[in-house]
């Protein structure tokens, strides 16, 4: 299969699109044929940063498509059922393996790009507010940016929760009020 892959750290120099083998799913796998992926920030700082875990490093944490393979323990997943897919790794890629827990089946009317920018967002924005902040009902939430997709998250999730939203004032000022 071709994949998006790196085998040490740096900019984009060291990003390569080659033949790779096909990975296989274990017993408590699925295997995934790729549709669709989401470049996150990770990405980037992975690259740049982190100590790869294997070489060829498979670039990528969120993808959609369609599961292919099943470990033999998998029971919840089936093939041919369109999921939106999350893991440490692998998603650049025509095929991944990714444990069933960190796959989402999706109806038949979501838009698989959509779908695979999920995982990212609304899993680091639900860490943030319900296991490191502990929102409840009644909880005051200020998210400072809601242009990208973790902040846009959070401010669904919270008035989910019923958390209050607080409102910061907004001051504007031009050359002419200096």
């Amino acid at each position: 299969m071709k994949a998006a892959v790196y085998r040490e750290n740096g900019g984009l120099e060291v990003l390569s699109y080659e033949e790779v083998a096909d990975p296989v799913p274990g017993a408590d796998e699925v295997l995934i044929r790729v549709e669709v992926i989401s470049i996150e920030g990770g990405d980037l700082l992975n690259r740049q940063r982190i100590p790869l875990p294997h070489s060829p490093h498979i670039v990528g944490y969120s993808t959609a498509g369609t599961v292919i393979a099943v470990g033999e323990h998998v029971t919840d997943l089936r093939v041919g059922q369109r999921v939106s897919a999350f893991g440490e790794t692998g998603s650049h890629a025509e095929l991944r393996v990714v444990r069933p827990d960190h796959c989402w089946v999706l109806p038949d009317d979501i838009d698989a790009a959509a779908a695979a920018c999920v995982p990212v967002a609304f899993g680091t924005a639900y860490e943030a507010l319900f296991e490191q902040a502990a929102v409840t009902t009644g909880s005051t939430v200020l998210v400072q940016g809601v242009a990208g997709g973790v902040g846009f998250a959070a401010v669904q999730l919270a008035a989910k929760a019923e958390a209050q939203p607080t409102r910061q004032p907004t001051t504007r000022s031009s050359r002419r009020d200096r």
